[in-house]
């Protein structure tokens, strides 16, 4: 068993250190040992994201789990101050310097994969956000004509195959906004119509709007887009621009 996480956490190690060559993890000195690889969980590791920094190879989080604070480096992912994650294996690395944020860690765990999540519960949905929000409630008092040769939610959702990589428009009501997550701005739009439980539209873009504005996006279809750390949608509208009725 122990033996089996050495070699599944030290690929880890190696896949996330590949990902740049200018970030490599500094020999530990002389009398300091590599701490031993994090047992696996049946319930995984539940942590509570402090603090975010995000550099060109890795993101880095501080986070707390219990009354236990440390600090994790994984993959370049749109996590947030505020989130809950989960995650199996990792390996501990002392006193690992990161050139990049001149920065030495006394201790930092090389975590490969995040979940939203955990494992036993993960249903790959639409339930959950990049920035960690759940799904916003349906507004009921949302209603929006259909945009002359434009789609709904509802078209969306109802038949997403005939939709998949095409450009479409779409007018509906901001109900949520971020910025600047991994590199795009993400909007959740509503226009009052629905297909079973979707009502809710993520967009992705280089667009700013408000919370309550009501606009017309149009962008790419693309269908099971997984952005990592647990984050997947059937349906999302990306590369989006705002578009004038008519």
């Amino acid at each position: 068993m122990y033996f089996k996480s050495v070699i599944i956490v030290s690929s880890v190690l190696v896949s996330l250190v590949a990902c740049d060559s200018k970030e490599r993890v500094k020999a530990p000195e002389q009398g300091k040992q590599v701490a031993a690889p994090q047992e696996s969980m049946s319930s995984n590791h539940k942590i509570h994201v402090e603090e975010v920094i995000v550099a060109k190879s890795y993101t880095y989080l501080r986070v707390t789990e219990g009354s236990k604070e440390y600090w994790i480096a994984t993959a370049k992912q749109p996590i947030e101050v505020g989130m809950t994650l989960y995650f199996d294996e990792g390996l501990e690395m002392k006193e690992f310097a990161s050139k990049e944020l001149n920065k030495t860690f006394d201790s930092i765990w090389f975590v490969g994969q995040m979940k939203g999540i955990p494992k036993t519960m993960a249903k790959n949905s639409d339930a959950t956000s990049p920035y960690g929000g759940k799904k916003n409630a349906a507004d009921s008092g949302i209603s929006i004509d259909k945009l002359a040769g434009g789609v709904t939610v509802q078209d969306l959702f109802a038949s997403p195959a005939s939709y998949e990589g095409k450009m479409v428009s779409i007018k509906g009501k901001v109900t949520k906004f971020n910025a600047n997550i991994m590199g795009r701005n993400w909007v959740h739009l509503q226009d009052g119509t629905q297909s079973g439980e979707n009502y809710d539209l993520t967009i992705t873009t280089k667009e700013i709007v408000k919370l309550g504005d009501v606009v017309v996006f149009n962008g790419k279809v693309t269908l099971n887009k997984d952005f990592g750390a647990g984050y997947k949608y059937s349906v999302i509208l990306e590369e989006a621009r705002i578009a004038t009725e008519g």
